[in-house]
């Protein structure tokens, strides 16, 4: 497989002449094309899709002469996370007890006895989608778009300085993530709210969805047979920007990436705590996480180097 990927770097990087540039560029530019319309069609019908952003990137790719590099360094990392989402939906179907009372105890020991979602909600949720909830539905996205917003950034303009070192340790903390969830399943806050056992916790994403028109992802948000819902601790929403701000700091990219980072970082920390998808409990061991996967990620590359060393 790497060798025909690295076959593709030569026939698509390398054309033999001046028309074989022109016509990769125009077939890029109509990519370009096809990937706006995709992504204006998805925001008319309030639909989110990857789709348009992966086809922009390629057509980037293309035009810049390094389709065939993209091929190659996106599609083996590609097929490891397609295996993980598909494992990661097989999760809820094993039959495991769902544990909903260890974590309220421990947020109340974290938060001197109060739970900060509660607390959140009823000082700044009044009852309708405002600023602070779109701005709170948009850092819940971030979680599926930012990562690979910064992989392309990194890819196209920094020379993949931490490529490698943001998608696997993503891949890595998302692993220890599922066998946290296969082994012992937690309910969010808003669950445990509709079960009795705290408080009643307002489902603001999911309103939130509704009030701004995306009412097929509304629709399947809070739904046990649309995805995991029992995968609250760790919280891999906080887990995954704090490995992309390890990547930041270790490969030294600009400093306005890596403040933009951190504060995405604090950005979905209190989206996700006062919207009650996670307890800040989930979010500290979810940032725990992601230095545990960090550690890991250096331990292998660190063993790589000593097998290959004479």
């Amino acid at each position: 497989m790497v060798a025909a990927l690295d076959g593709l770097v030569v026939t698509l990087d390398e054309p033999s002449n001046a028309g074989a540039l022109r016509l990769r560029q125009g077939s890029a530019l109509l990519l370009m094309v096809f990937a706006g319309l995709v992504l204006v069609q998805g925001l008319l019908h309030k639909k989110l899709s990857p789709v348009g952003f992966v086809l922009a990137m390629l057509a980037f790719a293309l035009y810049t002469s390094r389709g065939g590099r993209f091929l190659r360094d996106w599609v083996p990392i590609a097929l490891v996370f397609v295996a993980y989402v598909v494992t990661a939906r097989a999760v809820p179907d094993l039959g495991v007890g769902v544990h909903y009372t260890p974590q309220i105890e421990a947020e109340r020991v974290l938060s001197l006895g109060s739970l900060p979602t509660i607390w959140l909600q009823e000082h700044l949720y009044h009852g309708k989608t405002g600023v602070l909830e779109v701005f709170s539905i948009a850092m819940y996205i971030s979680h599926f778009l930012a990562p690979l917003l910064l992989a392309f950034l990194i890819w196209a303009f920094w020379r993949g300085r931490g490529f490698t070192d943001l998608l696997y340790g993503i891949l890595i903390v998302s692993l220890l993530g599922e066998i946290t969830f296969v082994l012992a399943p937690t309910a969010p806050p808003w669950l445990a709210a509709d079960h009795g056992l705290i408080p009643p916790v307002h489902h603001v994403i999911k309103q939130g969805l509704y009030d701004i028109g995306l009412t097929d992802l509304a629709a399947r948000k809070d739904e046990p047979g649309s995805y995991n819902i029992v995968a609250a601790l760790p919280s891999l929403h906080a887990a995954w920007p704090v490995i992309a701000l390890l990547v930041i700091r270790k490969h030294r990219l600009p400093r306005w990436l890596f403040v933009s980072q951190a504060l995405l970082v604090l950005g979905v920390v209190f989206a996700i705590v006062y919207t009650g998808e996670h307890y800040l409990v989930d979010a500290v061991v979810g940032c725990a996480y992601a230095f545990a996967a960090w550690w890991l990620l250096h331990a292998a590359l660190r063993s790589g180097r000593r097998h290959q060393d004479p």
